[in-house]
């Protein structure tokens, strides 16, 4: 078995793993919405914010789509503690991610054109990382219960 979404994102201890889900989105006419349902199924329970988890999957995705050819799967995990969304894509180049996303300027003058989803998923999440895997790249973004950040 491939090694779970918080196993690779080693700074946050999100306690026993729940449940976890594999959702193949390659091929798929609308992925976001696909990824959308899952997480709402998953997350009915978790004690996690299913919209900022569809949101951050949803930019994930977006990106995956945008600069790495298409999201091929996507890992919903749910701990404890939080849930671990992880997508998956086919791009291997983990450099082209910023470590720290900036852009939240409001002046036209300064916005960039790209960048704002990680923006968000850096906002949102309690961490996210980037690793490399067989074919590839998967970004992970970790979600923790309120309280426990």
């Amino acid at each position: 078995m491939p090694p779970t979404t918080a196993e690779l994102v080693r700074d946050c201890s999100l306690g026993d793993l729940l449940r976890q889900r594999d959702v193949v989105l390659e091929g798929r006419e609308a992925p976001q919405r696909a990824a959308r349902v899952e997480l709402a199924d998953m997350l009915s329970t978790g004690g996690i914010s299913a919209d900022d988890a569809m949101l951050v999957a949803s930019e994930l995705i977006a990106n995956a789509d945008q600069h790495a050819g298409g999201a091929v799967l996507i890992r919903i995990e749910v701990y404890e503690f939080g849930s671990a969304i992880g997508v998956v894509d086919r791009a291997s180049d983990t450099s082209a991610l910023p470590t720290s996303p900036s852009n939240s300027s409001t002046k036209l003058a300064d916005v960039a054109t790209n960048g704002r989803g990680l923006f968000l998923v850096h906002s949102l999440a309690s961490t996210w990382s980037v690793k490399q895997t067989k074919g590839g790249k998967i970004v992970i973004a970790v979600l923790t219960r309120a309280g426990f950040r």
